[in-house]
């Protein structure tokens, strides 16, 4: 009985928990922190790259001769960018690299270790530019990038630490006041950091364009917001991806922030401080509903958007004048689908021929779409000319739609078809002459 009551309580005190978290997340205001622009630049040329070998090791090597003038040239392709922070990782060759842009800029080069290379655990010393030893180490980071953080590299930690070292790092850039800040790391760092963290992912960008020393990765946005990535190795990323992107990344989001939210209660747990377990429990619970409950209206919200531009595009495509409008202008046609043929005097003066039976038959036929490249045009406010001939069209159609017998219909007709073939009339002059100025629709 006891036992009973208190799972009772506790499903109360957890079913009121997460009520109060999901008011208190749907209550937060959306307050959007200041952007930033953060250049990445991979290293010149060090020894181990000239030895084809992994070497992940802190200090690590040093830059050859052509790396040097790598990282020389560099300075130079960037001088311009008015950079207004300059970061390296703790390892020689990404400090070296960034030196020659630090002294043409007047400005110190700052160390931030979390900036370093993933650890290659098992597969350091592997050739780099292929084999076991390279696919091996490259597995997990793409693993990581699609979401799977848990997964580690053989000997070295999972994709959460790596992630949240590069976090540190560049949380520490942005705190600084830095937001068009270069940061010179290297080429495994840069990308899958930049593909499992922006927005608008190409994760084919890193087979197509690995990053090469030297090569330069953009992104823009901050921690707190996110990341849009920019510029990858001198191309022009769209910061709106495709529509499967963009669902890729709403579940992307939403299987990590569990991963993450483990991962740090793991830290405070290790660190044995009873307050940062504390904050991470409940920083963890909140990162997981808040993932959970924008699930869905992401998912709309992109598929919603998507269709939005699409419509869009089909109404900005340029007119097809043989296109067919319900609004354009209607032309009478007999049942076969056939226009009407021309009037004449002969037509016109024996109303009482047979063919006329074919007036019980008449359709409307959509016309094509009006040709707008020559002008034909009307702004708000102006008037529209109706010509004699556009008259002439809306009388017949009237008469045709109009209720009545066959006869009222024909005299309609005649009388109209005579006034048009009848210049010396001034009525039919004005017709076919003149302009009726109309208010525009």
């Amino acid at each position: 009985m006891q036992a009973a009551s208190t799972r009772r309580i506790l499903r109360v005190v957890f079913t009121a928990i997460i009520a109060a978290v999901l008011f208190f997340v749907s209550a937060l205001p959306a307050w959007a922190a200041e952007s930033m622009t953060l250049t990445f630049v991979r290293h010149g040329q060090s020894q181990a790259n000239a030895d084809d070998r992994i070497d992940t090791s802190v200090p690590g090597p040093g830059l050859t001769t052509l790396g040097q003038q790598q990282a020389a040239d560099i300075a130079i392709a960037l001088a311009d960018r008015d950079f207004d922070g300059i970061y390296a990782s703790n390892m020689v060759r990404t400090q070296q690299t960034a030196a020659p842009l630090a002294a043409m800029l007047g400005q110190p080069v700052v160390v931030l270790p979390g900036l370093r290379e993933i650890n290659a655990g098992i597969f350091e010393g592997s050739p780099e530019s292929g084999g076991l030893g390279r696919l091996g180490y490259a597995v997990s980071p793409a693993l990581w990038t699609l979401g799977a953080r848990f997964v580690p590299v053989l000997g070295a930690p999972d994709g959460n630490a790596f992630d949240a070292r590069v976090d540190n790092a560049i949380r520490t850039i942005y705190d600084s006041g830095d937001r068009n800040a270069v940061a010179f790391a290297h080429g495994a760092t840069i990308m899958f950091w930049v593909m499992m963290n922006v927005d608008n992912p190409d994760l084919g960008l890193m087979l197509r364009r690995p990053l090469g020393n030297t090569g330069v990765v953009v992104v823009t946005g901050n921690p707190d917001d996110g990341w849009v990535l920019t510029e990858w190795d001198g191309v022009a990323v769209s910061a709106n991806p495709p529509l499967l992107t963009k669902l890729f990344v709403d579940v992307r989001d939403l299987v990590t922030a569990p991963q993450t939210a483990l991962y740090n209660i793991g830290q405070a747990f290790a660190s044995g401080d009873i307050a940062a377990l504390a904050n991470a429990v409940r920083d963890g619970v909140i990162d997981v509903v808040k993932a959970v409950v924008e699930f869905v209206p992401n998912v709309v919200r992109d598929v919603v958007d998507e269709f939005s531009r699409s419509s869009a595009r089909t109404v900005d495509e340029p007119v097809n004048i043989n296109a067919t409008d319900d609004s354009s202008p209607t032309e009478l046609v007999d049942a076969t689908g056939e226009p009407d043929p021309a009037p004449t005097a002969e037509t016109a003066e024996t109303p009482d021929e047979p063919e006329t039976a074919s007036l019980l038959t008449k359709v409307k036929k959509r016309a094509g779409a009006t040709d707008l490249t020559s002008g034909n045009k009307v702004n708000p406010g102006d008037t529209i000319e109706t010509t004699g001939t556009d008259a002439d069209a809306d009388a017949d159609a009237d008469a045709v739609a109009a209720p009545g017998d066959l006869k009222g219909v024909v005299t309609s007709l005649t009388d109209r078809l005579r006034a048009t073939l009848a210049p010396d009339k001034p009525e039919a002059a004005d017709t076919d002459t003149g302009a009726e100025q109309q208010p525009a629709a």
